[in-house]
């Protein structure tokens, strides 16, 4: 196996070993998916080719390449499907000359595993250049599809969940079952709510659907004989559907229960009377493990600092093989992305925090373990860093988890980065993170904080959020930055600041309140000006939208003044860095424009880097070695080696 060949290959020249080049850490992972069909005879594999990502089948025995999907032109290929044992789904995505990364317009094409027979099925451009013919041909669809159920009973077909494009997406909706053949597709049943979709028991009917009001909440439906119906208790209607038991007809669901973590519950569709199967104390559910080859669940995945797996249902033996695995990599993450109809082989992904990702094919049947892919195969685990699960509790008694990435052979004393992740209703897990990497490979320890707001550990850590986002937010990000000083992992005297989007917005508004704590602050796609977020930007664009706004900060002057950093850079006195894409829909540029003239205007240092072709969030392996080239720098100078003493001679 990978992992196990590396340690022995690499353990005589640890010591001698240096720092990964950051080149090497900028790029782009090769392998993005690998999926099994559901005879087991082939695999289908997601990748970059020559700098796009295309769609290459193998056959397993012998394991080479049989066929290859890569479109001419701008198009590229996305997550992808198995739809039968020949042919696979897959989303098409589309490079604009504005921008760098490629965009979903909702496109599907498919294709079989030997290249043959490849055609656009469902999307705005189906059913261009197909003409002189009586036959029923795709039509065009301004939407985007979600595969909901393959069809196993129907070769040809499979259901798709829509979501149009019209309306500034606020139209319902519908499920289509669609020929992956021709592309001829017929409309089943309009959703009930919009923003949402519908979910099956993989066997084509349908059970459930999903989607927001005008107010942004979340609400279920259940499909009755009289249509969709709006599932009545509070708690249930705010669930999503999971799994299904054949056996028995009962439904499994994830439902937030208020001021407590997530329950899996099994209830019969249509019922209101429900058992809860597993919750735990701390710990949302990540995702579900499945009965190979079934959609029933048999356990859970857990984050509540390293990832665990839960089992309420050995599953015939599956549970204490998973177990074997996982003891076989053990300090890693392993979960399965595919099984064979019969279950008998799959497709296990394995990764942490020093291992993107490599990709084994599972023998169910004789427990063999064979090594296939490595979706960055020039980075080995011993060359990079652990990341540490910690957690303190606050002065109002909330938990709060942090992830600490050391650079190597120092746990004292460190320069530190703290790196509070974007959302800010997202949260950090335990595993390989591009950033940690990057900093701690150049001498930074990593801090990240799942501070209140954050999602993962129940809805009293996540609600706490609200309305909170320059107070008691920031409040738990600058006490994680005590406590690792506390500890002596930090040196009080070289720390800096530097988030994306939400994160971005921290990175200025902790040394706003905290002007003591931070030596330097860099600030990407943020959002500076909270007033402008109701005003520019595709936030405002949808009632949903403002309501999400209005829910998670006041709408009122003096709220949105005291909240925010271009408000408030008098009371900055640190250098900063602002790094933004000409690009960005969610925090226009205009927001880091404004900033740099009110930071001027107080003649603080701001160094900037904007790139007029990048969205929200860098893309380009080139425009990334700018960034982070830029960043170690700016890092550097204010709180590397010397930076103490340089600092107060700049200028």
């Amino acid at each position: 196996m990978r992992i196990l060949l590396a340690v022995l290959l690499i353990w005589p020249i640890l010591a001698l070993s240096k720092q990964i080049p950051l080149d090497d850490l900028v790029r782009h992972t090769e392998i993005k998916e690998v999926k099994i069909s559901p005879d087991g005879t082939h695999l289908a594999v997601r990748k970059l080719y020559e700098g796009e990502s295309v769609l290459i089948f193998m056959s397993i025995h012998p394991l080479k390449i049989t066929g290859m999907l890569r479109f001419n032109g701008r198009e590229e290929v996305g997550h992808f499907e198995w739809a039968n044992k020949e042919r696979v789904v897959a989303e098409v995505v589309t490079n604009t000359a504005a921008l760098e990364s490629p965009t979903n317009y909702g496109s599907l094409y498919a294709i079989n595993y030997d290249g043959t027979k490849g055609k656009m099925v469902f999307g705005h451009i189906a059913g261009k250049k197909q003409v002189g013919s009586h036959i029923k041909k795709a039509e065009a669809t301004r939407a985007h599809a979600t595969i909901i159920d393959p069809l196993p009973s129907k070769r040809k077909e499979i259901l798709i969940s829509t979501h149009p494009w019209e309306n500034n997406w606020e139209s319902r909706g519908e499920v289509i079952r669609l020929n992956v053949y021709s592309g001829v597709k017929k409309k089943v049943v309009h959703l009930p709510q919009i923003l949402g979709r519908a979910y099956t028991d993989k066997a084509g009917n349908l059970l459930y659907a999903d989607g927001t009001d005008k107010e942004n909440n979340y609400q279920l439906y259940f499909k009755s004989q009289k249509g969709w119906e709006r599932v009545k208790d509070n708690t249930l209607d705010s669930g999503t559907l999971v799994g299904f038991d054949k056996s028995t007809g009962e439904a499994y669901l994830t439902i937030n229960p208020k001021s407590e973590t997530q329950q899996l519950i099994k209830i019969t569709p249509g019922s209101e009377n429900y058992s809860v199967i597993f919750q735990h104390q701390r710990s949302d559910i990540s995702n579900i493990v499945y009965s190979p080859g079934s959609y029933k669940p048999l356990g859970v995945y857990l984050d509540p600092d390293y990832p665990v797996e839960k089992f309420f249902d050995e599953g015939n033996g599956f549970a204490p093989f998973f177990r074997g695995l996982k003891k076989a990599f053990d300090g890693y993450r392993i979960k399965f992305t595919s099984f064979t109809t019969d279950g008998s082989k799959g497709v296990l992904e394995v990764s942490g925090d020093r291992l993107p990702g490599d990709y084994y094919l599972i023998n169910l049947k004789t427990k063999a373990v064979d090594f296939l892919l490595s979706s960055a195969e020039w980075m080995m685990p011993e060359q990079l860093n652990p990341m540490i699960a910690d957690s303190f509790t606050t002065k109002d008694n909330l938990q709060v988890g942090v992830y600490l990435t050391f650079p190597k052979h120092s746990e004292k004393m460190n320069p530190m980065v703290v790196l509070p992740h974007g959302g800010p209703h997202a949260r950090d897990y335990w595993g390989y993170d591009q950033d940690a990497q990057l900093l701690s490979q150049n001498g930074y320890l990593v801090l990240q904080v799942n501070f209140r707001g954050s999602t993962g550990y129940g809805m009293n850590h996540y609600t706490s959020g609200f309305q909170e986002w320059g107070g008691k937010i920031q409040k738990d990000i600058a006490d994680a930055v005590y406590w690792a000083i506390e500890k002596g992992y930090a040196d009080p005297e070289r720390i800096c600041i530097y988030g994306i989007s939400f994160g971005g917005y921290s990175a200025l508004m902790n040394p706003i309140l905290y002007p003591d704590l931070y030596q330097c602050a860099a600030g990407y796609s943020g959002a500076y000006d909270l007033e402008m977020l109701y005003t520019k930007g595709d936030v405002k664009e949808s009632e949903r939208g403002i309501a999400y706004l209005k829910r998670t900060m006041r709408k009122n002057e003096s709220f949105l003044k005291t909240n925010s950093p271009i408000e408030n850079t008098d009371k900055l006195n640190i250098p900063v860095f602002l790094i933004h894409g000409g690009q960005d829909e969610r925090t226009p540029i205009e927001q880091a424009e404004a900033l740099v003239a009110s930071l001027k205007k107080e003649e603080l240092p701001v160094k900037t880097l904007f790139i007029k072709n990048e969205g929200h969030g860098f893309y380009s392996e080139e425009n990334n070695m700018r960034l982070y080239t830029e960043l170690l720098e700016f890092l550097d100078q204010h709180i590397g080696v010397g930076a103490v003493e340089e600092l107060p001679n700049e200028g």
